[in-house]
């Protein structure tokens, strides 16, 4: 029998100590370890955060090397030539469509994505799949410190939307670092040969295809996408990286348990 002093009258919440959460002192000891794995000094880690210091290295130089405007006539060369190529607007739309950031399809095509993930108890996939948006904001950083034109029919023989800020691509950028990771998440998840292949064919194609139609259509410069390669390469280096440790944290405290 619960004594008077103890008992609790009708719709009033018991006072007392509160009851430990079981889960509380795991996921403080996943954290650690993770944050442990992360920051370690292996050769896994120094690899990632070595393509991670060369990407932004490589971003800050460019931002440097272009604050002055200035458009290499190899650029203009190879603008005019993809802008002859049949087609090419049907290839920028289907691109576009897949890697517009600012689009609601987009929008709604990243939510699905990570909503399946969590539906399926893939946690770490559904948080760096998340995390890739703001990354993404972030490194498009030097569009706010240099003012480089986009093609435009100023220069000759060229057709462009004209403007600034086309340094760096958000869009070539996007699709190496977030296709990127489905990709890496993808190939984690197939055994054959066949269908590793073909995932990566499928990424590589698409980065290839929305490369060639941010130029054929005058949104950008060949620079402006062979950089902004490379800052989706670190990107994604940065997310495997911390992929890598999450996993390897959460696999040592099952295991323990």
């Amino acid at each position: 029998m619960v004594p008077p002093e103890r008992r609790s009258l009708p719709g009033e919440r018991r006072k007392g100590p509160l009851r430990a959460w079981p889960g509380r002192d795991r996921f403080r000891r996943f954290l650690a370890r993770a944050v442990a794995l992360a920051v370690a000094p292996s050769r896994r880690n120094i690899a990632y955060w070595s393509i991670c210091a060369a990407t932004l290295g490589l971003e800050l130089v460019m931002v440097a090397v272009l604050s002055d405007g200035h458009i290499y006539e190899w650029e203009k060369e190879v603008t005019r030539l993809f802008q002859q190529v049949p087609g090419r607007r049907t290839v920028f739309d289907v691109a576009s469509f897949l890697t517009n950031t600012l689009s609601l399809p987009f929008v709604l095509l990243l939510l699905a994505v990570v909503g399946a993930a969590v539906a399926m108890g893939q946690y770490t996939p559904a948080f760096l799949l998340a995390l890739t948006f703001p990354v993404h904001v972030l490194a498009q950083f030097p569009k706010a410190i240099i003012e480089r034109p986009r093609p435009s029919a100023a220069y000759q023989g060229i057709d462009g939307v004209g403007g600034v800020m086309s340094f760096p691509s958000g869009h070539a950028e996007y699709v190496v670092s977030f296709y990127g990771l489905l990709a890496c998440l993808a190939l984690a998840r197939f055994r054959s040969y066949r269908v590793r292949a073909l995932i990566v064919a499928l990424w590589l194609a698409l980065a290839a295809a929305t490369g060639f139609g941010r130029i054929a259509t005058g949104r950008h410069w060949p620079i402006d996408i062979l950089v902004s390669y490379a800052i989706g390469a670190g990107i994604l280096s940065g997310l495997l990286w911390l992929r890598h440790a999450l996993q390897t944290a959460r696999a040592e405290i099952l295991a323990e348990s």
